[in-house]
């Protein structure tokens, strides 16, 4: 059938486009008998009536299936129109109603569609800046904290009652010296007390002496000149006396310095820890003569330690005595441990260029030992306040970063940021937000995501 109408087409158009020929090709003049009477019915209209009939008839039954193949065909009969001729028609009848040109900030999304993004919220609010500063540290112990035990004599070693790494209580004994400097002690006092007992003495009877020849005097039995002699001896004699007071004070110093612990043997003198602590180091040997210039032992109190952090650039400006900080040991399942610092070193190690700062930390476990070393976190107190958004809310842009402040229930801004102090949790914004606007923290990125497409004219 299909067939049938474009020959039928394709004749017609033929009959005429084309004057009539003769057989030899040459043009002759119609004859007049072959000439359609006035007022006939056309070729063409019966053709096209023909065609109109059947194509009603194939679009009544099946149109779909029909119209790619009967649509050129009814371009080219002049009753059909293109497919682009529709798209253009198609297009005029909707310009009317296009939407205006999208707002490159602003977004309005319904509750339906808030929601299908998850968005949630945060508040803009003023608070205390605090730069989070990270630097390495090395665990030592509080120098307060710390004793370097010498002998208080001379004297060989005797015995050895600790070792490196033994806990030890105030007035434990760490080892025993056969000390001959006690001996010398010792005696030395039963010499001054000899003394002092012979000082007192003489000054006894000068005293005596000068009272009877006062006596004397009084009656002519002696000369002036004798009485005043008397006196001079009198003063030697108290003088005599001090000075063995003295000497007897500072052998019985010096003797109890040196005496031994109760139930020790005599001539020996004891090294003693003045406080709790651990054992650090022992420099002794059993048997060993030793003397006054150097350490035997070195007590330490782990119970609080230092940890020195490596400061660098910036960050030894921003530090102040009293930050707080959390320290951490490289070490799987090793606990965390707060402290605050107590000081900033004023000179910058030459080698390094970095100043330590000082942190105390509480250490009654033990867990943090000398030489250890950490991760410092300082919360360094800037000394300002500042407005601050929760960290979710900023979106990267290729202009700078943003964030989506809610300006109604279904309309959203984009805002340009000045940040200021950036941390995990939340950033100083300078300038953008207002204390108290909402921002967008979760679908952030979906609102960018919608705005985007909407600047682009997409319509999903």
């Amino acid at each position: 059938m299909l067939l049938a109408v474009e020959t039928v087409a394709r004749v017609a158009d033929e009959a005429e486009r084309c004057p009539e020929r003769s057989d030899a090709g040459h043009r002759v003049s119609p004859d007049p008998s072959r000439r359609r009477p006035r007022g006939g019915p056309p070729v063409r209209g019966l053709v096209l009536l023909a065609l109109a009939c059947a194509l009603g008839a194939v679009a009544w039954w099946d149109r779909d299936a029909w119209e790619p193949s009967l649509g050129p065909v009814l371009v080219r009969l002049g009753l059909g129109a293109s497919r682009a001729d529709e798209a253009a028609a198609s297009d005029d009848r909707a310009a009317p109603d296009a939407p205006a040109e999208a707002d490159p900030n602003r977004v309005i999304l319904d509750a339906a569609g808030q929601k299908r993004l998850g968005l949630a919220f945060g508040r803009a609010e003023t608070r205390r800046i605090v730069l989070p500063v990270r630097a390495p540290g090395t665990v030592a112990f509080d120098e307060r904290r710390v004793t370097h035990l010498k002998p208080r004599t001379p004297g060989r070693v005797l015995s050895l009652a600790v070792q490196p790494g033994d806990p030890v209580r105030a007035g434990q004994t760490l080892a025993t010296l056969d000390a001959a400097g006690l001996l010398d002690a010792r005696n030395g006092l039963a010499e001054a007390r000899a003394s002092l007992a012979e000082a007192r003495a003489a000054e006894q009877v000068a005293e005596t002496n000068l009272k009877r020849g006062q006596d004397l005097l009084k009656f002519g039995g002696v000369a002036q000149a004798e009485v005043d002699r008397r006196q001079v001896e009198r003063a030697r004699a108290r003088a005599a006396t001090l000075s063995a007071e003295a000497k007897v004070e500072l052998y019985t110093a010096q003797y109890e310095r040196l005496a031994p612990e109760p139930g020790a043997a005599p001539g020996t003198v004891a090294l003693v820890s003045p406080i709790d602590g651990v054992v650090t180091s022992a420099s002794v040997t059993l048997g060993e003569m030793v003397d006054t210039g150097r350490d035997a032992f070195t007590v330490a109190d782990p119970a609080q330690i230092l940890v020195l952090a490596n400061l660098y650039g910036r960050d030894i400006a921003a530090v102040r005595a009293g930050d707080a900080a959390r320290v951490r040991a490289p070490v799987p399942d090793h606990p965390e441990f707060a402290g605050r610092v107590r000081s900033v070193n004023a000179a910058v190690d030459p080698v390094s260029n970095t100043a330590p700062a000082r942190i105390e930390i509480a250490n009654p476990a033990g867990a943090l030992r000398a030489n250890m070393f950490v991760s410092v976190a300082i919360e360094a107190d800037l000394g300002r306040t500042g407005v601050t958004i929760p960290a979710a809310a900023v979106q990267q842009t290729e202009g700078g970063p943003v964030a989506f402040v809610r300006a109604g229930e279904d309309r959203f801004e984009k805002r340009a940021l000045t940040l200021g102090v950036q941390r995990a949790d939340w950033v100083e914004v300078a300038d953008g937000v207002a204390p108290g606007e909402q921002v967008v923290t979760e679908g952030s990125f979906g609102l960018k995501a919608v705005l985007l497409r909407a600047l682009l004219g997409s319509t999903d």
